[in-house]
């Protein structure tokens, strides 16, 4: 990795930390928009994730893939989240799609 690619990525990952503790969909679309570590390497052996980056579903505010690769997690408005959902249900019948919601601050598991 050249020392540009890693300082971008380091860039992003402080981004992506701003961007959650400010609940800003804005900067976290921003945070999400590249990668250069991992996914322009794993991004193309996941049958989901490559077709995402290619045409993104309603809503979606960016895509992060598990570290081994076979979830992908769609970030979206919570507003869009249901038709977000419905067209991944569509888009891809045999994933389960599991519309999940940020816990409110100061909530307690």
């Amino acid at each position: 990795m050249t020392h540009a690619d890693a300082a971008f990525s380091a860039g992003r990952a402080a981004l992506l930390g701003a961007a959650l503790a400010a609940g800003d969909p804005d900067l976290l679309a921003e945070a999400f928009r590249e990668d250069r570590l991992h996914e322009p390497y794993r991004g193309p052996l996941s049958p989901v994730y490559g077709p995402l980056r290619e045409r993104q579903p309603v809503g979606a505010v960016g895509m992060t893939m598990s570290g081994s690769g076979p979830t992908v997690i769609v970030w979206v408005r919570e507003a869009d989240r249901d038709a977000c959902a419905g067209e991944l249900e569509e888009r891809f019948p045999d994933a389960r799609v599991l519309p999940l919601a940020v816990a409110p601050e100061g909530a307690v598991p």
